[in-house]
């Protein structure tokens, strides 16, 4: 990371993962990187991010994770238009974003997918699969969950100025 100044520690990774809701997900495609924008549910296994991702059972993401398992992962809050001044230079942005590497699995265990959607459901809705109608075995095998276990993993945040 160029900026050190910007870098946050492991405390305000964890507050972005848990405020945000959209993952850019960034795979190996076969002449671009292909990035794709996902809602995920997480867990942490000590410092290691586990995300998990759902969709459908073809497409070009689940195409391009079986060729190649590595992505890059960024999820961000957003950001802030900072003016302060009348040269262009004087411009900036305020944001929080975390980036992370590591490696994507398509599961296909019923007990893993229902366990990744669980927590995709927590975390986008606040509620888990208990408290909804469910699932049959045929929407599980339906559905595609994929696990992103991120090896590695940096935060950055631009803080908007303090009005003196």
């Amino acid at each position: 990371m160029r900026r050190k100044d910007r870098a946050v520690d492991f405390e305000k990774i964890q507050t972005i993962i848990a405020q945000g809701h959209v993952a850019h997900i960034g795979m190996f495609d076969d002449v671009f990187p292909y990035v794709v924008p996902v809602n995920y549910g997480y867990e942490w296994q000590g410092e290691q991010l586990v995300l998990y991702i759902h969709g459908a059972m073809k497409g070009k993401k689940l195409s391009c994770l079986q060729a190649n398992g590595h992505v890059c992962v960024e999820v961000d809050l957003g950001a802030t238009l900072i003016s302060a001044g009348e040269q262009a230079t004087d411009y900036s942005a305020a944001f929080q974003s975390v980036i992370g590497y590591g490696n994507a699995v398509i599961l296909t265990d019923p007990a893993l997918k229902a366990h990744g959607l669980d927590l995709l459901m927590q975390h986008e809705t606040g509620r888990g699969l208990a408290d909804f109608k469910a699932l049959k075995p045929q929407q599980i095998r339906g559905t595609s969950v994929v696990q992103i276990t991120l090896k590695q993993l940096t935060g950055k945040a631009h803080a908007l100025p303090t009005q003196a």
